[in-house]
């Protein structure tokens, strides 16, 4: 938290002009972003959720830098207790806001969230998150951190992570292919939980710690169909790092040391 507020004050500073007169030639026009994605697990940092395949569906509206969505998981199975109906929905809102001529690094993106967790089957679960982000898209690998804090469980996570997209033009100018690489940071309630056993912490067990969780590997190779249209095939695979959480994803069955997923997913962007 210190490094995301020291970056904050120091950006706020330079780009305070800006804030106080934004530009005039900006359109007040919504964005609407919708992604459809199956996957063969439902992963969540490294750790598999669901070990049967799954549907979920985002659709997000934008305006300004502020951004309202609702994200949903369908159950295909009776895996966690469902059967063919959603098991989770994620509404969320948020404020992003990038500070431009910095620097170095040209620009630095800082953004605000808060996303409500409801397991239609299982209250108990639900839970508020608040998360701080910090991006630098015109760094080389575009290095982000985000901070989230689950407040109503104190439990808080920290995902680092890099990323890059480059067309595959020997095939098709139109064919992208995209890799990210995250790592996963964990307090002790976070890590000391048990997904299969509903929400809590037990501090008897050994990764009852903070330590790093996982380093998650993603890539994808996606077609530009349109301008705003795009579909392709993408690869998850998670490693855990602490020994004590790889004896945790191992005593879990729907766990291992290394996860892997596949999938398909159709980004629309208008």
């Amino acid at each position: 938290m210190l490094v995301v507020a020291l970056v904050v004050s120091g950006t706020a500073a330079l780009a305070q002009e800006k804030l106080i007169q934004p530009e005039e030639s900006s359109e007040w026009r919504p964005g609407v972003d919708f992604l459809l994605d199956w996957g063969s697990r439902y992963i969540y940092k490294g750790e598999v959720w669901n070990p049967d395949p799954v549907l979920q569906a985002d659709l997000c509206l934008s305006l300004k830098g502020f951004y309202a969505g609702v994200w949903a998981c369908h159950d295909f199975t009776d895996a966690n207790g469902y059967d063919n109906e959603p098991e989770e929905w994620n509404y969320y809102l948020g404020y992003e806001y990038q500070f431009t001529d910095i620097p170095l690094v040209e620009s630095i993106t800082i953004g605000l969230g808060w996303i409500y967790f409801d397991y239609p089957r299982a209250a108990a679960w639900d839970t508020q998150e608040l998360n701080l982000g910090v991006m630098l898209e015109d760094v080389l690998l575009s290095p982000k951190m985000i901070v989230n804090w689950d407040y109503e469980n104190d439990t808080w996570w920290i995902e680092a992570g890099i990323s890059h997209e480059m067309p595959v033009e020997f095939i098709s100018e139109k064919l992208l292919f995209g890799t990210a690489l995250d790592l996963i940071w964990g307090n002790t309630r976070w890590n000391g939980g048990y997904v299969d056993e509903g929400p809590g912490t037990y501090k008897d067990s050994d990764a009852y710690k903070n330590a790093l969780i996982s380093a998650v590997l993603v890539t994808d190779l996606k077609y530009q169909i349109t301008e705003n249209i795009a579909f392709g095939p993408y690869m998850i695979v998670a490693w855990a790092l602490d020994h004590d959480i790889r004896e945790k994803f191992r005593a879990n069955d729907i766990n291992n040391d290394c996860n892997f997923v596949w999938g398909v997913k159709l980004n629309m962007a208008f």
